[in-house]
């Protein structure tokens, strides 16, 4: 049983059901994908996702690619990501990596020198993040390498900073991880932030629209899988037996009982469900700090919008205040195209706690004034849909890499349990798919080991400890995708 039908729930279930399993999915939502399946509005489907992945993840392309779903060199086309600075929009070319090297050689783009761009660079903080980029490039296996190591401890901000300076960082570095992952990754480890920049290098900061968007890859992986939708799971405990199952559905209790469970839920859920971690399972969850968000959807409409064939703009501090990106969602092909489309702009997390309990009126009325004051003048009129998220992303934190590897290596698990959850991963698309994948082969060598426990006399499987990390980094796994560790 797999709880939780999000990105990393399907792709472990659909890995799972192509090695021979039976496989069943709890759905607590009226429809699987998380925060990646489309809605139904008044004004046809609404799909919260870009619809886009980044050429340099390798597992999530191998997985489209798989499915059918990456479209020919043909259909690609060239979207960049702009940038409001110094009261103009700018459209700056993809981060190279020799600017890592020599930020001077970057293009400028000045806004008056104020307190936002007083720390200057450093040659001696730069050495080491720079290493680690170059380690993080190269092939290398599950395990990160030394130089990551060694920033674990350090937040992505500071670091940053501190190596390249806070204009560079600004006007650059921030925006460009902020357009490829959609999340502000300031306060996070910087050894969470290699593997995602080192992506973002490898693929020349280029992404590949799919065929239908994100939500046909939704569709795609749920269309073989057994799935009980509005199954809300109250309770998981493990028994010699197996794992029984406490759910909630069309407001009855029922049970069931599995031979293992996967759960692929936020930190917060699995420690809703699970009363009875071990130690260390539930202080590396407890360490996860939630982080909530507000989001405006707008329809537009508008032929001549000056945002037409982008594929987003990103918000410089102090540029649009409290406001922090928007993104263009499922954009027509053609940059001058007439069809209608939705755009998903996001407030600042400072601000967030701020206006939670704003009425929805109250933050569209902020949204507009803010538009009318900017360089992007006023934000088309349109229909408008508020979501109020309780925990979009988690922020691992300092020291992040380390909890993660003290994880994995626990000798006390609980038996029969296995996590497929964003905590273990990296805060993208990339990351869900790769923990969905390892939790499939963990979840195998478990099962594996319990068959040769009763059969043919084996030692114990929670004696011998978790699978390495290392066996899963295979060529081509049991679902049809390649997976790279």
């Amino acid at each position: 049983m797999v709880v939780g039908g999000g990105l990393a729930g399907l792709v472990c279930g659909a890995r799972l059901m192509r090695a021979g399993h039976d496989v069943e999915i709890f759905e607590a939502a009226p429809a699987v994908g998380g925060r990646l399946r489309s809605i139904e509005t008044e004004h046809g489907l609404l799909e919260p996702a870009v619809g886009e992945i980044g050429c340099g993840d390798v597992n999530l392309r191998a997985l489209v690619a798989s499915l059918g779903l990456e479209p020919g060199d043909e259909e690609r086309p060239d979207r960049t990501h702009a940038l409001v600075l110094g009261g103009r929009l700018h459209r700056p070319p993809p981060l190279r990596a020799a600017e890592f090297l020599f930020p001077m050689i970057s293009p400028r783009m000045d806004r008056p020198i104020d307190a936002v761009f007083r720390r200057p660079p450093r040659w001696g903080d730069r050495r080491p993040v720079v290493r680690a980029i170059w380690d993080s490039l190269r092939p290398s296996g599950f395990e990160a390498p030394a130089s990551v190591h060694a920033l674990d401890d350090v937040p992505w901000q500071r670091a940053s900073t501190r190596a390249f300076g806070t204009r560079w960082c600004t006007t650059r570095l921030a925006p460009a991880l902020l357009a490829r992952t959609g999340v502000d990754l300031s306060a996070e480890s910087a050894a969470i932030v290699m593997p995602m920049l080192s992506r973002l290098l490898a693929g020349a900061g280029r992404s590949v629209q799919l065929v239908g968007g994100l939500a046909s890859l939704v569709d795609a992986l749920a269309a073989p899988l057994r799935i009980r939708l509005g199954c809300r799971v109250e309770e998981l405990e493990t028994t010699t037996e197996g794992v029984r199952i406490r759910y909630r559905a069309a407001g009855r209790s029922g049970g069931a009982l599995a031979d293992a469970a996967v759960i692929a839920l936020p930190s917060s859920e699995i420690l809703r469900i699970c009363p009875k971690l071990t130690p260390v399972e539930r202080g590396h969850f407890e360490s996860i700090e939630p982080r909530r968000s507000i989001v405006i959807h707008r329809h537009v409409t508008q032929d001549a919008w000056l945002l037409r064939g982008l594929a987003g703009v990103t918000f410089v501090p102090g540029e649009l205040p409290e406001l922090r990106d928007l993104r263009i969602l499922g954009p027509p092909f053609q940059p001058y195209a007439s069809d209608p489309f939705w755009v998903r702009i996001s407030f600042e997390h400072e601000s967030v706690d701020a206006h939670w309990n704003d009425s929805d009126q109250a933050l569209i009325q902020k949204l507009d004034s803010t538009f009318r004051g900017s360089p992007l003048g006023a934000l088309p009129d349109g229909a408008s849909r508020v979501e109020r998220l309780d925990e979009i992303i988690s922020i691992q934190g300092r020291g992040a890499l380390a909890r993660r590897e003290r994880f994995h290596r626990r000798s006390e698990r609980s038996p029969r349990l296995v996590f497929a959850t964003s905590a273990l991963a990296t805060p993208d698309l990339e990351g869900r798919v790769t923990v969905g994948m390892r939790s499939a082969a963990e979840v195998s060598g478990e099962l594996g080991r319990l068959e040769r426990l009763v059969f043919g006399g084996d030692a114990s499987p929670y004696e011998q400890g978790a699978p390495s990390d290392q066996s899963v980094s295979s060529g081509r796994g049991a679902a049809g995708f390649a997976f790279s560790g």
